[in-house]
């Protein structure tokens, strides 16, 4: 039995549960593909907020709050997965680097 199952009356308890459900998820996605941006290397944040993301935009109505904010985190977050990629492409000799000067530091 689901959550949502015990809400099921006339007055469509259930459809404002999921919305509701849907908007949170959202909101989360969005949360963490921002905090993605302002810290170095959170690539799973940006992981996270992209399956978030596509767990809100599930069953959820054209031009509701939740799938807006969905594809707003969800755009956020590929950009920032694109970002991650075309970085570590582009500097791994030195990342390689980096990772040997920490480890004779430790």
């Amino acid at each position: 039995m689901k959550a949502y199952d015990a809400l099921r009356t006339p007055h469509g308890d259930r459809e404002s549960f999921l919305e509701g459900r849907r908007t949170g998820l959202a909101i989360g996605a969005l949360a963490a593909s921002a905090v993605a941006f302002i810290s170095l290397l959170g690539i799973e944040k940006a992981i996270l907020a992209l399956v978030l993301a596509v767990l809100a935009m599930r069953g959820a109505a054209p031009s509701t709050p939740a799938r807006r904010l969905a594809w707003v985190s969800l755009s956020v977050a590929l950009l920032y997965v694109l970002t991650f990629v075309v970085v570590m492409a582009l500097l791994h000799e030195r990342l390689g680097e980096l990772i040997r000067l920490l480890q004779q530091m430790a």
